[in-house]
């Protein structure tokens, strides 16, 4: 029954690691192709890009906190089944410690990103217009917004990268 609980668990963190790197990967396509096409808005393209962007925000959100969920879910189903904690080196708790503290940066920064950014972006587009070009500054203001918010999904990526990558060190020190 353990074998079956820990490989429902790391089926789930599995498919969730893959989504949670591949979120951002596209988003960043997304805004780089978008930034090939200069700063005049284009309204319906532009009104796009948000819809997509602002769901991929929340679903990075919920793939992040599953992915803690799970993560801590493995200790506890062996703890489950034989009533101790599992020996484990000083490498893969470091391991284990580093992939804990990665996910809550990445955490942190994107519950900015929905709480904060995502409703700011969607103001401050919602003042545009579908037949006329914004305010200078009105546009300007989105597209520092923009901007922002790609850094961050930059960095989140490469944090996901960075977790994906250390993760195998787990398998070889136990």
């Amino acid at each position: 029954m353990e074998n079956i609980f820990y490989s429902i668990n790391l089926t789930i963190h599995v498919l969730a690691a893959i989504f949670c790197v591949a979120a951002p990967f596209y988003q960043l396509r997304w805004v780089r192709l978008r930034g090939k096409l200069g700063y005049p808005l284009i309204y319906p393209f532009d009104r796009v890009i948000e819809s997509v962007l602002i769901y991929q925000v929340r679903l990075c959100f919920a793939l992040i906190l599953t992915l803690i969920i799970t993560g801590l879910a493995f200790p506890l189903i062996h703890y489950g089944f034989h009533g101790q904690w599992r020996e484990a080196s000083a490498m893969a708790l470091s391991i284990f410690a580093a992939k804990a503290v990665l996910a809550a940066i990445g955490l942190a920064i994107n519950t900015h990103g929905v709480f904060i950014l995502a409703p700011e972006i969607n103001r401050t587009f919602a003042a545009f217009s579908p037949v006329e070009q914004p305010p200078d500054e009105l546009l300007n203001r989105f597209w520092a917004l923009r901007g922002l918010r790609k850094s961050l999904c930059g960095f989140c990526f490469g944090l996901a990268l960075l977790i994906v990558a250390i993760t195998p060190i787990l398998r070889f020190y136990k």
